[in-house]
């Protein structure tokens, strides 16, 4: 599960598709301001500033080596590095960080969409929540301010596509990284997400951004989990938010059966993923010890491989792994440990997964539940998992959308789980420009 995709997008996106309009919306221009924006003398200053056709170049030479039609860039681009007051499992507050980025919207172009719409230009919010990092370095923000180049994704969702792009860094990376990060936990995934575009909405009011009150949410792989989580805590307590659509990718959202399934298994796909779930729930919960549940020496080096400094291909070659002891569950996990957890449902770290598991709701939005059905890094049985407790509960707002046309190495879980990742957003942005148009469901597929 992790976040280095190159976004090579399949089929065209969207571009002049956007001058069509947003259609009907009951909301238009209702945007509750946040209170939680930490303003600095950075906040308003872009650590990324590219133009249309720095970003046209770049898509048209990555249309030439990979052989696929080239996207147009519509607008170019600004990124903002903001900081925020979120919570943590415990309800303690936590400075946050993330990454806004905006279309530079020029008049020329305000113009063109007034005359050919009728109507004035406004931008809709897409919150995209990233897939597993290890490093600080790979968070969004921090990224952003080291190479002051464009996020791939961000330039999709706001370069070709239009929207206003939202990327939390998560607790535990970027101005949080000198505390742990809470993988795969339910409380503080929505927290700092929700705080996130409470945040961004701020900024855009200070900024005079022609936001509409449209938002829109999406993520891969731990991004999808993070998304549901998100969305699940929006419906629940934040009617003020206005939640367009949301499309998680790829995510654990049945975190026990995730775990079930990965201890039950000949092979870990990739060691990294389940130890930094173990490691992240003995940090959170007193009653997880690390030591009854990871082998020596592995459970008094976790707290330094996921220290933020480590790359997963570092931490993957320090733990149990096919070039070195063997890549079976309890070369890593204590064979005590995974009996007691596949065969008595109180176990203590079993009942906090299960507590975490974020299928426990009636999604009342429009939902596609994305993934591929060749991946063994989180398979897409966890979504029909999903799928199936929403429809039981009552929920018509949700589909599952299986990919089957990803290619990868089989001895390779990783790669496939990877390859998945762009197919998937090339089907979730048309979607959310569809909807930001006010189109019915068949028009949106």
């Amino acid at each position: 599960m992790v976040n280095r995709i190159k976004l090579t997008l399949a089929g065209s996106i969207v571009a002049a598709v956007l001058l069509s309009g947003c259609g009907g919306y009951d909301h238009e221009n209702e945007n509750v301001v946040g209170s939680n924006l930490i303003i600095t003398q950075e906040t308003f200053k872009p650590e990324v500033n590219v133009t249309r056709a720095q970003i046209q170049a770049v898509l048209d030479q990555q249309a030439q080596a990979t052989g696929t039609p080239a996207q147009t860039a519509l607008l170019g681009i600004k990124s903002y590095k903001i900081e925020y007051k979120t919570h943590d499992e415990e309800g303690s507050e936590i400075v946050a960080s993330g990454l806004i980025t905006i279309p530079a919207i020029s008049a020329e172009f305000m113009q063109g969409y007034k005359a050919k719409t009728g109507r004035d230009f406004s931008l809709s919010i897409v919150s995209d929540q990233h897939g597993t990092i290890f490093e600080n370095s790979e968070a969004p923000s921090v990224e952003a301010e080291t190479t002051h180049m464009p996020n791939s994704l961000a330039t999709a969702f706001s370069a070709v596509a239009g929207f206003m792009t939202v990327q939390p860094d998560y607790i535990g990376f970027g101005e949080s990284n000198d505390t742990y990060h809470p993988y795969i936990i339910e409380k503080p995934s929505a927290s700092t997400t929700v705080d996130m575009i409470k945040a961004a909405i701020a900024f855009a009011d200070r900024t005079g951004l022609p936001i509409n009150g449209q938002i829109f949410l999406s993520g891969y792989s731990e991004g999808g989990y993070v998304t549901m989580a998100a969305a699940k805590a929006i419906q629940n307590s934040e009617p003020d938010l206005h939640v367009m659509a949301v499309a998680p990718m790829a995510g654990p959202y049945n975190v026990e059966k995730m775990a079930m399934g990965a201890l039950n298994a000949p092979m870990m796909a990739f060691p990294p993923f389940l130890a930094d779930v173990v490691y992240s729930y003995s940090r959170t919960y007193s009653d997880v010890k690390i030591e009854e549940i990871v082998n020596a020496p592995y459970a008094t080096m976790l707290k330094t491989l996921f220290d933020g400094k480590h790359s997963g291909e570092q931490i993957f070659m320090a733990l149990p792994n096919v070039y070195t002891v063997g890549q079976e569950p309890e070369k890593l996990f204590d064979p005590q440990f995974i009996g007691d957890f596949l065969t008595d449902e109180q176990n203590t770290l079993r009942k906090h997964f299960r507590e975490n598991s974020v299928i426990d709701w009636k999604p009342e939005m429009p939902m596609r539940l994305y993934g591929c059905t060749n991946d063994l890094v989180v398979p897409f049985d966890l979504a029909k998992l999903a799928y199936a407790s929403f429809t039981e509960r009552g929920s018509q707002t949700v589909t599952l959308e299986p990919i089957d046309t990803v290619e990868g190495n089989a001895s390779n879980p990783l790669q496939v789980h990877r390859n998945c990742a762009p197919v998937a957003y090339s089907r979730v942005i048309p979607w959310f420009d569809a909807v930001r148009q006010g189109k019915t469901e068949g028009e949106a597929q």
